[in-house]
C-alpha cells in the first residue's frame, strides 16, 4: 500500500489508445516518409536475400563465372530464334528447372521474371491482339461498329476482335522476353556482383565501364542508408501527418543535402583509392578455374540448344 501511495496518480491512469492526431483526423494513413522508408528497407532486404542465394551450393553457383556468363548470353540469343510457342514453353520450363537446381526459390524467381514481363512487355504487345493492328482469324469478337472508321493511316474495322494470329504473336514475344529475363535473373541471383564484374572483364568489357558499375553498386546502398537516416530523423520529430506542402519542401531540401553528401563522398573515395595505388583497373581476389564440370555444362547447353531449336524447326 505504501508503494501504491508513492506512485503519482497520473501514472496510474490508463493511456487512451488514440493519439490526439488520431482523434482529430481519424486513422492515419501511411505518408510519403513511411512509404519511402519501406521502399528503402525492401531494396536492402532484396539485396541481402540475393547474396544469400549466391552463397548456396547449387548448379549455377558451382560453375565457373566465365562459363556461366557465356552460356547465359548464348541462351539469350537462342531464345530469340524460336518461331513456335510449344518449344518455347518447354524452354521456359527448362529454365525453371535450372533455377530449382540452383536452389533459387521458385516463387521469388517467378515474381521477378513474370511480373516484369507482364507489366512492360504485356502492355507493349496488347495492341497486337486486335485486328485493328494485326488482321487475322477472329477468336473473340469484342464489339461491332456500323461501318469501318478511317483514322489516317489506320482503319478500325466494323468488327473489332482478338485474332488468332495476334494472340500467337503476343504469346511468342512474351515467352521470348520471359526466357531472356529468366536467364538474366538466374545469373544475377546466383553470382556475386564482384565476381560477375570480373567475368565481364574476362570477356573484354572496358575496365572503366566495370569500375563505374562496381562503384555504383557498392555505394548506392550507402546512399540508401543515408536517405533512410534522413527520413527516420524527420519521422521521429513529427506528431501526426505533415502538410503536403511541408513534405514537398522536405523532399527538395533532402535532395540537395544528399547531392552535397554524394559529391563530398565521391571526392573522398577517389582520394582514398588513389592513395592505395588505384590506377584505373579494378582488382578482385577471386581466381577463376575451369573444371571438368564447367566443360560438361557447356556441352549440355549446346546439346539443349540443338534439341530445342531443332524441335522448333521440325514444326515448320
Amino acid at each position: 500500500m505504501a508503494e501504491m501511495r508513492s506512485v503519482p496518480p497520473w501514472l496510474l491512469k490508463k493511456t487512451p489508445r488514440e493519439t490526439p492526431a488520431t482523434l482529430r483526423r481519424g486513422r492515419l494513413k501511411s505518408g510519403f516518409v513511411e512509404k519511402t522508408l519501406h521502399a528503402i528497407a525492401e531494396v536492402m532486404k532484396n539485396e541481402v536475400f540475393s547474396e544469400s542465394i549466391a552463397n548456396r551450393q547449387g548448379l549455377f553457383q558451382n560453375l565457373d563465372p566465365r562459363a556461366k556468363l557465356v552460356t547465359v548470353l548464348f541462351l539469350i540469343g537462342i531464345a530469340g530464334l524460336f518461331h513456335h510457342i510449344f518449344p518455347l514453353i518447354l524452354f521456359n520450363l527448362w529454365l525453371f528447372w535450372l533455377a530449382k537446381s540452383s536452389r533459387a526459390p521458385i516463387g521469388v524467381f517467378a515474381k521477378r521474371v513474370w511480373i516484369v514481363v507482364a507489366l512492360f512487355t504485356g502492355v507493349l504487345v496488347l495492341p497486337v491482339l486486335f485486328n485493328v493492328v494485326r488482321p487475322g482469324t477472329p477468336l473473340l469478337v469484342l464489339f461491332h461498329l456500323s461501318r469501318p472508321i478511317n483514322l489516317g493511316y489506320m482503319t478500325i474495322p466494323a468488327e473489332v476482335a482478338i485474332t488468332r494470329q495476334g494472340a500467337q504473336a503476343a504469346a511468342l514475344l512474351m515467352l521470348r522476353v520471359g526466357a531472356s529475363v529468366s536467364l538474366a535473373v538466374l545469373l544475377t541471383l546466383t553470382t556475386r556482383w564482384n565476381v560477375l564484374l570480373k567475368a565481364l572483364g574476362a570477356l573484354g568489357i572496358p575496365s572503366l565501364f566495370l569500375s563505374i558499375l562496381e562503384m555504383t553498386y557498392r555505394y548506392i546502398f550507402l546512399l540508401l542508408s543515408a536517405s533512410s537516416d534522413m527520413f527516420m530523423a524527420r519521422r521521429s520529430r513529427l506528431v501526426g501527418r505533415a502538410a503536403p506542402r511541408e513534405e514537398r519542401r522536405f523532399v527538395t531540401v533532402a535532395m540537395g543535402s544528399l547531392w552535397c553528401k554524394t559529391a563530398a563522398l565521391s571526392e573522398e573515395v577517389h582520394g582514398a583509392m588513389v592513395a592505395r595505388g588505384y590506377a584505373g583497373t579494378p582488382r578482385s581476389m577471386v581466381e577463376f578455374t575451369m573444371k571438368l564440370s564447367d566443360w560438361a555444362w557447356i556441352v549440355l547447353v549446346l546439346a539443349a540448344a540443338v534439341l530445342f531449336i531443332g524441335g522448333d524447326r521440325v514444326l515448320g
